[in-house]
């Protein structure tokens, strides 16, 4: 360390001599004006200016295309990734509104099988009772009288509050099948064949309206993926432009360079001319010497002559010391210029080192870029197909529900029908109900009177001997009504059953006039004995109430066989 010390020191002992020396000289020889000094000087600072500049350009340049090259990278990159999501987030979107309608449309199926087994568990009910209640009269019609008769008091109570409370569920259910009616009559009698019509070919619309409508939706999306399509490969179109246009730059590019290299190369031999031009001066130099000091040496022999000739020589010595240092300095110039010429030189040629290598990692990046096309090209294609698959699945799919709807309007058609044809049958089916409620609004006047008999038979004194056969007589009074409820609800079945039997229409009808005309008769009976029952004594009394008992059983008996000639 201390060597260098020493060593720069003294070099720096003879650079300020060298700066004196050339000052003196250039003192010396250019005494007049120092334009040509200034024109150097300002030649030179315009020089390195103008070589700063072209490299902060050329600098912004290769930043410039650094940054395009990954934006077109990373943007090609994004934009595919975003295509594919969107087709994705699409073909989702698609596959769960058809998942979504295919689980609506099986969600309606499965309503209305289950509103078909509701209605098949209730007929089954229906059918239920009514053999229950068949059985019932059989086993009271069937039951001898002797049997009645050995009932006990406390069986009789107990069968005289079963049967109350059956008459006041059937009661509730004469009200309800009631309402039940009125709205059906309501229904009915608002609901005509042109409305049904309207209704039905209104259905179809809508269907027709719906399958369109997803036809539309299927159509659109198909144009929208075009459109997707169309728009990436422009965008394609425009990234190889731009590819082209990068590698037109870095053409031109290359070009600059090589010129710059080219001037290096005449600003070296330059240099290598000045350092041979320097060479030769100094060759020169010590040439002079010598040749003056000979001279000076021959001429001056005496102590005067050679003090002068000293001092001459001392001149031109410190003037060839300042030329010297002159040359010196500006050879260190140059050589520094040299320097920085080379690194210079250096930089750009990694410059170009790293613009070929970012053109080959571009080339590659769009070699991949082309490939990731390709395959979203083929992804494409395959998403086409698909969609036709899929579209061709969809139609089939409501080309067949098409078809089921229309054939279930067509069965709806027939119902209605069925249904209009069958509405005279209803007013007659009201006419027969309208007679049977006038029967049980007279087995009400029979239960009034048979009630003011047991008051009355309550005051005698023979209360205890005709109780049995009272309640005897009421059970069979509750039975009875019993039964007539039980039959009104058969009508119903028999209304259910008329619809769907068009052939039997007459015969059922023959039977229903017949029924009519003998409940007629049963009602005229009832009058008459009514008329007459106050006049009666109590044994005629028993033997018209089992007379009257009588007649209501076989007319019962006939509705029955009846309903099984229906049934």
């Amino acid at each position: 360390t201390r060597r260098q010390i020493t060593d720069l020191k003294k070099e720096n002992f003879n650079l300020k001599l060298r700066i004196y020396f050339l000052e003196e000289r250039m003192q010396q020889k250019f005494d007049g004006p120092t334009e040509e000094i200034y024109k150097i000087n300002i030649e030179l600072k315009v020089e390195i200016e103008s070589l700063k500049r072209d490299l902060q350009q050329r600098e912004k340049l290769l930043i410039k295309a650094s940054k395009a090259v990954e934006s077109l990278a990373q943007g090609g990159d994004a934009e595919i990734q975003h295509v594919k999501e969107e087709a994705q987030k699409k073909m989702q979107e698609m596959e769960e509104n058809l998942t979504s309608r295919i689980k609506f449309l099986e969600e309606n199926l499965k309503a209305a099988q289950e509103d078909v087994e509701k209605a098949i568990a209730i007929t089954e009910k229906e059918k239920a009772l009514r053999i229950a209640a068949e059985q019932k009269l059989s086993s009271i019609m069937n039951a001898p009288a002797k049997d009645v008769d050995m009932i006990t008091g406390a069986e009789k109570d107990r069968l005289i509050e079963q049967l109350n409370l059956s008459l006041k569920s059937k009661e509730a259910i004469i009200q309800h099948l009631e309402e039940e009616k009125s709205q059906s009559g309501s229904y009915d009698g608002d609901l005509s064949a042109e409305k049904i019509r309207e209704l039905t070919i209104a259905l179809r619309h809508e269907k027709d309206s719906e399958i369109e409508a997803i036809r539309m939706e299927l159509k659109n999306e198909r144009n929208s993926f075009e459109k997707k399509v169309q728009s990436l490969q422009e965008e394609l179109q425009e990234r190889e432009n731009e590819l082209a246009v990068e590698k037109k730059n870095g053409l031109k590019r290359d070009k600059t360079i090589q010129g710059l290299t080219v001037a290096l190369k005449a600003k070296e031999k330059e240099n290598e001319e000045l350092g041979s031009e320097i060479e030769d001066l100094n060759a020169s130099l010590a040439k002079a010497r010598e040749a003056t000091h000979k001279a000076h040496i021959q001429k001056f022999k005496g102590a005067e002559d050679y003090q002068a000739l000293l001092m001459e020589k001392e001149t031109l010595l410190a003037e060839l010391r300042s030329e010297n240092l002159t040359k010196d300095a500006e050879n260190r110039k140059l050589q520094r210029r040299i320097k920085r010429t080379d690194q210079e030189l250096n930089d750009l040629n990694l410059e170009r080192e790293k613009m070929e290598k970012e053109l080959d990692e571009a080339q590659l990046q769009k070699s991949r870029s082309d490939k990731t096309i390709n395959d979203l090209r083929n992804q494409l294609e395959k998403l086409h197909g698909e969609m036709t698959e899929k579209e061709k699945a969809v139609e089939h799919h409501y080309n067949i529900l098409l078809s089921e709807s229309n054939q279930k309007l067509q069965s709806q058609e027939l119902v209605i029908k069925q249904l209009t044809d069958n509405v005279n049958q209803k007013d007659l089916l009201l006419q027969v109900e309208a007679e049977y409620e006038k029967l049980i609004l007279a087995l009400r006047k029979e239960q009034n009177i048979y009630s003011t008999l047991v008051k009355t038979f309550k005051e005698s004194d023979s209360i205890n001997s005709l109780q049995t056969e009272l309640n005897n007589i009421f059970m069979l009074r509750k039975q009875l009504e019993d039964d007539i409820l039980a039959n009104r609800n058969l009508q119903k079945v028999l209304e259910d059953q008329i619809k769907d039997i068009k052939n039997r229409q007459d015969e059922t009808l023959s039977f229903c006039g017949d029924q009519t005309s003998y409940m007629s008769i049963c009602l005229g009976e009832q009058d008459r004995l009514s008329l007459q029952i106050d006049h009666l004594s109590l044994e005629e009394l028993k033997k018209k109430v089992l007379i009257f008992f009588l007649l209501f059983t076989v007319s019962n008996g006939l509705i029955l066989w009846l309903a099984e000639k229906v049934l």
